[in-house]
């Protein structure tokens, strides 16, 4: 049974302005879902409807009210330092438009790797919101990024998650470019017609050792220090000569934020993730201030402290030799946007797997198997862990206030046979468990911030500044959209 309201919500931007709109909280404006061959197809309402149903719910979807109107500019002005986000944030429409445009379209978004783009006219698409992009191999080898927009009448080009093509052509009136986004033909158009002013709108794409990131800004911030750092520790994986063992899409009936923050703390990993601290240290760590900067060092009363430290040093003098650097301090996000460091795994354990064993043959230029595991995170909407032998990546998506796509990757070296070398169900349990499990917090979370008794409580200095730091980061740049100085 559907349970329907239509509710009144008001958001105050300034003292001078008030906008007021009326809608229907029960569906997501925007709202995809998940099929084996393209994911990113828009469905009708009834299927958006059925994605954002909680499970063992008494309602047949979210819906939010408040009869109060809310100010954001206050809030964004006075928010307190160390405290969750109002509740608005996560949950209204209006804010999650906010997010798009100021965030989303603002920064460098990972849309996905180089070895899914083997051969020229390997394409992939990315949708977020209501842009729609085509990442395409030219023939000569190079990657170009194109809005998937005819420039004839506005059609989407490209339906298909991933494919390849010589030319892309237009369903509606045939008008067929190249996979370097030249017009290359369109039958009856008047004489004076010129097809090089009609290629496809290109987008801001930059690579960095086998990974592809897309911006939907003409001014983004600055590529070059992200890609040093992610060059120098990611460049031993060769992800270049990697391929893709299994993607899985998943359907998170949370808010992207939520998701993000879940990911900045491990505070939640001895109740939620079993599996996953078997394999590292990250609850031995804590953030200190040290020198005016928040710092992630290892926590003086956790019980393996010596242990941790040891093996810190260890293999911080061990990786030197192969020209690589142990990172475990963090101060991410600070200023970037961007954080690569490799860090020890759990002392005895050479890989993020189940048992901590060897499960695929290793990738790029590595001899030796305990190389501790690569992190990459980039905001807003990606992670990554690598192993000597396997990568496992996440990819976010924004659908709605309430709902977030994740795509979750698993790379191996590109020779390696399934079933010969590497056996699926050996390399996907470690990161496919943890994953479900975020996800199960993160849809739990979610709905307790939409119950009306929700008021944002205090986060844990020790053990949650990373969640902090985020907030702080998307606080930044919602301001600097809206003009406000502090």
């Amino acid at each position: 049974m559907l349970f329907t309201r239509r509710v009144k919500h008001h958001l105050l931007f300034s003292k001078k302005k008030r906008i007021t709109k009326k809608y229907n909280h029960h569906y997501p404006l925007y709202y995809s879902t998940t099929s084996s061959t393209c994911p990113n197809q828009v469905f009708n309402e009834e299927l958006a409807r059925k994605q954002q149903t909680p499970q063992n719910s008494p309602y047949s979807m979210y819906f939010y009210y408040n009869e109060k109107p809310f100010d954001m500019r206050s809030s964004l002005k006075n928010r307190k330092e160390y405290f969750a986000l109002d509740r608005e944030y996560y949950v209204t429409n209006e804010i999650f438009f906010y997010d798009l445009e100021h965030i989303w379209k603002r920064c460098w978004l990972f849309v996905g790797y180089e070895c899914q783009l083997k051969n020229p006219g390997d394409y992939l698409t990315f949708q977020m919101g209501n842009e729609s992009i085509i990442v395409a191999k030219d023939q000569k080898g190079d990657i170009n990024g194109f809005h998937n927009v005819c420039r004839h009448r506005g059609y989407r080009i490209i339906t298909k998650e991933c494919g390849n093509s010589n030319n892309f052509v237009c369903p509606y009136h045939q008008w067929t470019y190249s996979n370097d986004g030249k017009l290359k033909k369109a039958t009856h158009m008047d004489d004076n017609f010129n097809a090089s002013d009609y290629s496809l709108q290109k987008v801001n794409l930059r690579t960095v050792s086998g990974l592809i990131f897309i911006s939907f800004s003409k001014n983004p911030p600055s590529f070059e220090d992200a890609y040093d750092k992610i060059f120098k520790q990611t460049t031993p994986h060769q992800l270049n000569n990697a391929k893709v063992a299994f993607v899985k899409d998943y359907e998170i009936k949370s808010n992207w934020k939520l998701v993000y923050e879940n990911n900045r703390e491990c505070y939640h990993c001895p109740g939620g993730h079993p599996e996953y601290i078997k394999s590292n240290y990250d609850t031995a760590f804590s953030y200190e201030k040290i020198n005016g900067q928040i710092v992630r060092v290892t926590d003086s009363n956790h019980p393996r402290n010596k242990e941790v430290n040891e093996w810190i040093e260890q293999c911080t003098e061990k990786w030197k030799s192969y020209g690589l650097e142990c990172t475990t301090d963090s101060s991410f996000p600070g200023e970037g946007w961007y954080r690569a460091t490799r860090t020890p795994l759990r002392k005895g354990w050479v890989n993020e797997t189940i048992d901590g064993k060897p499960v695929a043959p290793l990738m790029g230029v590595f001899k030796d198997r305990d190389m501790g595991v690569l992190r990459i995170h980039t905001l807003p909407n990606f992670w990554l862990h690598g192993s000597s032998d396997y990568v496992c990546s996440t990819r976010l998506t924004p659908i709605s206030p309430h709902l977030t796509r994740a795509q979750v990757i698993w790379l191996v070296h590109k020779d390696a046979e399934e079933g010969k070398d590497y056996d699926l169900d050996k390399i996907l349990p470690l990161w496919q468990k943890t994953s479900e499990q975020d996800w199960e917090l993160c849809e739990n979370n979610h709905l307790g911030i939409l119950s009306s008794s929700y008021i944002p409580g205090p986060l844990s200095f020790k053990k949650e500044s990373g969640v902090e730091k985020f907030i702080a980061w998307y606080i930044a740049n919602i301001k600097k959209g809206f003009g406000i100085s502090d």
